[in-house]
């Protein structure tokens, strides 16, 4: 009998650490928020399912050094060897560029626009190096710029390192909650959320008063048995492109509080201002 019970507890021991390991593994490596140290402000969010990653930028406009978004949904190509030979893992995708309804108003439909092109070398799991070209689009409102033919299109490029490991090292939450999450009745705007070492950095992807897309970021701690965090959210301003030749650091502004809270099923209901979101993870 002790020898049954004796097995059978290194079996739910083993069951126990490959369930861990199977939620740990799928956000391993390139996922998670990137960014270039000393140049706060900005960040690129990276969730990768098998060939597939689904990126988004929180930047700046160059003009009016205000708060918007892009994302990206492209494949990686892995092991790809340079003259040198050495190997890297690289994403490309199309850039788009979104306008949709203000946060806290009725769900209207969003646009989407060609907005460029973005590609991310990954030489390891903690070193990237980003580049992407805005060619333009059309559209109307603040920031815009209307693609023309004689106009050279604008390249950025930036090294990037992991956020998290840097502010909040140690082990990364073994539950499914880092990644991607939206509310199927908003489709077009999300929730990227990265819990490490204790601490979980939110950045909420939605569209201002004036239907540009906006962000705001969100802060907190979490334990690994918590199942609920509140965080104050803040807004950025005065910012730079991410990889602009000149670096403007932003002004932070909060905007409120807001709740996340995990179910038990997975799911997860964010309130905020009122207003609740009932999210579920996003897979694509």
């Amino acid at each position: 009998m002790y020898y049954k019970l004796k097995y059978l507890f290194i079996s739910i021991i083993l069951f126990s650490f490959l369930v861990v390991a199977g939620n740990a593994f799928a956000f391993d490596g390139k996922s998670g928020w990137w960014y270039t140290p000393g140049e706060d402000g900005t960040g690129v969010s990276v969730e990768v399912r098998g060939t597939t990653a689904f990126v988004a930028l929180f930047t700046y406009y160059d003009d009016t050094r205000l708060p918007f978004w892009i994302s990206s949904v492209g494949s990686i190509e892995t092991g790809v060897e340079d003259k040198d030979g050495r190997t890297a893992d690289i994403f490309t995708g199309p850039l788009q560029y979104w306008i949709g309804w203000p946060v806290g108003t009725a769900y209207a439909q969003p646009a989407t626009y060609n907005f460029g092109s973005l590609r991310i070398v990954f030489n390891s799991d903690s070193n990237a190096e980003l580049s992407y070209t805005v060619e333009g689009f059309t559209s109307g409102g603040s920031g815009g710029k209307k693609k023309t033919d004689d106009v050279q299109p604008e390249v950025y490029k930036a090294k990037l390192t992991k956020f998290m490991q840097d502010v909040s090292p140690g082990r990364l939450d073994s539950r499914d909650i880092n990644g991607w999450w939206f509310d199927p009745n908003y489709n077009g705007m999300g929730f990227f959320l990265e819990a490490r070492g204790g601490t979980v950095f939110m950045t909420w992807y939605h569209y201002h008063d004036n239907k540009l897309p906006w962000w705001w970021t969100c802060t907190a701690s979490l334990g690994s048995s918590d199942t609920q965090f509140s965080c104050d959210l803040q807004e950025w301003q005065g910012g730079s492109s991410i990889g602009a030749e000149e670096y403007h650091r932003p002004t932070p502004t909060s905007v409120g509080s807001a709740v996340f809270s995990l179910n038990a099923d997975g799911t997860a209901v964010f309130s905020w201002s009122g207003q609740q979101f009932h999210l579920q993870r996003f897979v694509f």
